[in-house]
């Protein structure tokens, strides 16, 4: 299993110190959102974290700003362009912080994502220089704008600098009163023949220590200082806008640049309006790629085959689900988070499917799903494990996935966790996979609640979507997403004033998950292969089109009934090799 061999390979690594640096290849089996090579983000692993951010004592040994993410959380892959743009702009900075990643999906990683307190993605945490445990890490924002990403850097970059003074980083301290001109070059390198002033109105601004923190790369050749307006040097220079930059030579007192910082911004920006034309050509060619032709319109019956609920999909959703997610920060379940597991499984061991509809002879039947119907006992038994227990003593992480793994060892190991996703494997690495089979699980589960439910007059559809609801909001990782999911199911699209009879058990989920994919159409996350359709699309059910493109909602019911119960199994069982789905 996947996580056995993850912390084998752990102890086989822990015992080769490593250091990670640009162009360093993570280990692992999951694909990453970063590219060693076109990057300027540093890949860790659980073989490299250690000696790469608790560097203590090494020459080289900077801070570290760390991005933990998942390589399925939709809110992670529409960062990552933010944070490649972030590590590019910000690159000069590298002598005192540098810009790493680490993918926490990975269950080689699981041991120090656990270790920094992972609670949702993207994460992010600055290491201060010479930390050496987890404990000095500082959580940060991942803001969506580079200067909102380099303010916030800069300033846990001054605590760090007010605490510690290193001296081979910027000397951040505003200048003081001075005699001497000679008193200028305090500080200075031998190899140092100019220096740099930067004269500001304001100390609390960040401008002039990211001036300082661009030019560390010089710092061989360049001496910088930070000055306020109130200092002698400003009237000398007859300097009346602020802030501006001065250049000295050494053994010259009078500068050979002034510049104020706002001209050199407005350059840049003449610098583009020159090259207007160039910007418009290269962003209509993104363009006409993101607006690419629906091949499923031209070609429906070649796009059908590709749609389809797999059992394979959902039960790898599942086990990550309940074996990751639940226990990413490696604390304890308690309270509502276990009430949120409880609750859950109760719905899985219920009602998630363990027979498929299949046309045998021209007759639709059921046939059964022997590995769901294997993993729904496992449910079964955490269901029970909890309840046996109670909800009064809090239950800690290692302990429950010692009993997911004993029970599902005692199905003998249902989860395909040595498969590729089926139909939810995207047209590359970084689409689809497990949202899209956990959303799968979801409408197949509700799909067959209902229909369990169909002489049961005491059938309550809300309990199963709160089941869903209060899942979700307690462990799914994605934190922009989850917050998305919560706010639409209780405020906009609230799912007690949707749901009023038994069939909106899944059919209320339909409709919520077409808002997402309105939402989510056109977005860097989407797959090109999977458009994010009004599910389902007219290739897929002509019947459920109505003019004007609304759609036929009592087609669509007995559609949504048919396709997630028409389960694809999974293809390494012989007893379901001979069905033919729909």
């Amino acid at each position: 299993m996947l996580w056995l061999t993850a912390i084998f390979l752990c102890k086989i690594y822990a015992s080769v110190g490593e250091i990670a640096d640009i162009g360093t290849v993570p280990k692992g089996v999951n694909p990453t959102l970063y590219d060693s090579v076109e990057d300027s983000v540093i890949q860790l692993d659980e073989t490299t974290f250690n000696d790469t951010v608790f560097c203590t004592g090494r020459e080289d040994c900077s801070s570290y700003l760390v991005e933990f993410y998942s390589d399925w959380c939709g809110h992670c892959r529409s960062y990552a362009p933010v944070y490649k743009s972030f590590a590019k702009d910000i690159r000069g900075w590298n002598k005192v912080v540098k810009i790493a990643a680490m993918n926490c999906a990975d269950p080689l990683n699981d041991v120090t994502c656990r270790a920094n307190g992972i609670l949702f993605f993207p994460y992010m945490k600055y290491f201060p220089r010479n930390s050496s445990d987890t404990f000095y890490g500082v959580k940060l924002r991942p803001y969506q704008s580079l200067a909102e990403m380099r303010d916030q850097l800069t300033q846990v970059i001054l605590q760090d600098y007010a605490i510690n003074r290193f001296d081979d980083w910027p000397n951040f301290d505003i200048l003081g009163d001075i005699t001497t001109y000679g008193e200028l070059w305090h500080g200075a390198k031998e190899s140092a023949d100019n220096m740099a002033i930067i004269f500001e109105s304001d100390t609390s601004s960040l401008v002039g220590a990211q001036l300082l923190l661009d030019l560390t790369k010089y710092n061989d050749r360049l001496l910088a200082r930070r000055c306020h307006k109130s200092h002698p040097l400003v009237d000398a220079l007859h300097i009346n806008d602020f802030p501006t930059l001065a250049v000295f030579r050494r053994g010259e007192r009078v500068p050979v640049l002034i510049a104020e910082l706002r001209r050199l911004l407005l350059s840049e920006l003449e610098e583009y309006l020159r090259n207007e034309n160039n910007f418009r050509e290269r962003d209509i060619a993104f363009s006409s790629r993101r607006n690419r032709t629906d091949i499923c319109a031209a070609n429906p019956e070649k796009c059908k085959v590709l749609y389809y609920a797999s059992e394979q999909d959902m039960l790898k959703a599942l086990r990550y689900a309940l074996l990751r997610e639940v226990t990413r920060s490696g604390g304890y379940l308690h309270g509502s988070n276990l009430t949120a597991l409880y609750t859950f499984v109760d719905a899985l061991a219920q009602h998630f499917p363990q027979v498929s509809l299949t046309n045998l002879g021209g007759n639709e039947t059921e046939v059964l799903l022997d590995h769901s119907a294997r993993a729904r006992m496992v449910f079964m038994q955490l269901r029970d494990f909890i309840g046996s227990r109670g909800f009064n003593e809090p239950l800690s992480a290692d302990n429950w996935q010692t009993e997911f793994i004993r029970a599902e060892q005692a199905q003998g190991n249902p989860f395909p966790v040595t498969l590729d996703w089926d139909h939810c494997r995207g047209s590359s690495a970084q689409f689809r996979g497990y949202t899209c089979g956990l959303w799968t699980t979801f409408h197949a589960l509700t799909v067959r609640a209902f229909k369990n439910s169909a002489n049961d007059v005491s059938f309550r559809p809300l309990s199963i979507l709160h089941s869903i609801r209060d899942w979700v909001g307690e462990f799914f990782g994605c934190e922009h997403c989850r917050n998305h999911f919560l706010k639409m199911t209780t405020k906009t699209f609230k799912m007690e004033s949707q749901v009023r009879q038994s069939e909106d058990v899944f059919m209320y989920l339909w409709r919520a998950h077409n808002i997402v994919n309105a939402r989510l159409k056109g977005r860097e996350t989407e797959d090109p292969k999977f458009p994010k359709y009004q599910f389902p699309p007219l290739f897929l059910c002509p019947n459920c089109q109505e003019e004007q493109g609304r759609l036929n909602e009592n087609e669509v019911l007995n559609y949504l009934l048919h396709y997630y119960s028409s389960i694809k199994p999974i293809q390494d069982d012989p007893t379901t090799q001979q069905s033919t789905f729909v």
